[in-house]
């Protein structure tokens, strides 16, 4: 299902991180991974600049074949697909701030104006925060996203609220918590295990519509090394095919524990800025309570040079997945990431090996090149495995920036022809001021 949003006439102005290293439409998901790598040098990260800025931008996203998510991409390709003019800017007025990100693009010989992203904030000087926003956040490390919200699918509007960082006993605690609505009309994706199950259910008419999604996490830091947290989102409401309000059977809910280590010898050996590990541990999205088991973990290193950054990760589900009965109206695109943005890229059930290179590209360029090995969980030979490569570049030029993303997947599946599936996004921005 593609995006559809507000109407041409809606277009406003979007805001520019400093350290943008992808193009225009996904400077959100970027500043997300420069916010991880600045945990692992130990900094804190740069604010969005307090002058007022805009751009104006050409390019767009498009995608074909086989299911190819963009990581860090907010949708383009699957949510979001067409050809272009994106405008963004960003005003900041003492605590308050506002900025958007609106696209007009051309596709399937529709001109369709969305709002890609949006936020209305407001921050006091102790460190509180409220906004009304639509615009990607992970939770979870992953290098595919997080393990509970990922920024490989479009944003979704809500109301979010975070507390500053107090000085409590054991460490410092802080707590963000936010509640929205998904959109109807989700698709199931081609690759998940129990889609055949998922299918029968929705012709028995049991697929809730405009589902609300809402959520809190806890994170702790211990000394200057060492950050805990543990967050917890739930499905629930919306309603069936009817328009039948969704009975409370129909609530879905996944857990996530997660701890983060800065290794300064680890750093200190392989002569680098940082370097951090960090282990989460996730519960089922099919179960109705905080469960971890059946579980998905995930384990992984990052190093941080002048220029470069490495990260090596694994991820995969604790035993194999079963294909759940839906016996009661349930949201059947479950905790997926084919339009909406919940769980990883590749899916639970699958079993993924991510490498990761930032490195400096010619001419004051930034580029990031990533494979990822996705195999089936142990215990199902017959399952699919695939090979995903990614590569985005960004360069800054005298008037603006241009840059571009591209992956591929090629599938592999016992007894069948290798299946390829492709997508990407480009943009090249100019700066109005």
């Amino acid at each position: 299902m593609k995006r559809r949003g507000f109407p041409v006439a809606a277009i406003a102005l979007a805001g520019l991180p400093v350290a943008a290293q992808a193009p225009l439409l996904q400077d959100g998901a970027s500043a997300l991974r420069q916010a991880r790598l600045d945990w692992t040098l130990g900094q804190t990260p740069l604010p969005p600049p307090s002058l007022p800025s805009f751009e104006v931008g050409l390019g767009g996203a498009d995608s074909g074949g086989l299911y190819t998510p963009l990581t860090s991409g907010e949708g383009l390709g699957h949510g979001t697909e067409g050809w272009g003019l994106g405008l963004q800017g960003r005003i900041v007025q003492g605590g308050w701030s506002f900025s958007a990100t609106a696209l007009a693009l051309r596709d399937h010989g529709r001109t369709l104006g969305l709002l890609q992203q949006a936020a209305l904030a407001y921050q006091t000087e102790s460190g509180w925060r409220a906004a009304l926003e639509q615009a990607p956040f992970a939770w979870g490390s992953g290098l595919n996203g997080g393990e509970l919200l990922g920024d490989a699918a479009r944003p979704f509007p809500r109301l979010s609220l975070a507390t500053p960082e107090a000085a409590l006993p054991l460490g410092r605690w802080r707590a963000e918590a936010f509640a929205g609505r998904l959109e109807g009309e989700r698709p199931i994706p081609e690759w998940l295990s129990d889609r055949d199950a998922r299918l029968s259910a929705r012709a028995a008419g049991l697929d809730l519509q405009a589902p609300i999604l809402w959520g809190g996490r806890v994170r702790a830091a211990f000394g200057d090394l060492v950050e805990a947290s543990l967050g917890a989102l739930t499905l629930e409401g919306g309603h069936d095919g009817l328009g039948h309000p969704a009975p409370a059977s129909a609530a879905r809910t996944e857990s996530l524990a997660e701890l983060r280590v800065r290794v300064p010898f680890l750093a200190q050996w392989a002569q680098a800025r940082g370097a951090s590990i960090y282990l989460s541990r996730s519960g089922a999205p099919d179960s109705d309570a905080l469960a971890l088991v059946p579980a998905r973990n995930l384990g992984g290193v990052q190093l941080v040079w002048e220029g470069w950054d490495l990260g090596l990760e694994y991820a995969g589900a604790a035993s194999p997945a079963t294909a759940p009965t839906f016996l009661q109206p349930a949201y059947l695109a479950g905790f997926s990431a084919q339009g909406d943005p919940l769980g990883p890229a590749f899916g639970r059930e699958s079993v993924t090996r991510t490498l990761e290179l930032g490195l400096p590209l010619g001419l004051e360029g930034q580029g990031r090149l990533k494979a990822v090995r996705v195999t089936a969980p142990a215990g199902d030979p017959t399952g699919t495995g695939s090979w995903f490569l990614q590569a985005d570049a960004q360069w800054r030029t005298s008037t603006g920036r241009i840059g571009a993303s591209v992956a591929s997947r090629r599938n592999e599946q016992p007894g069948a022809p290798l299946r390829w599936g492709w997508v990407c996004s480009a943009f090249q921005t100019f700066r109005v001021f």
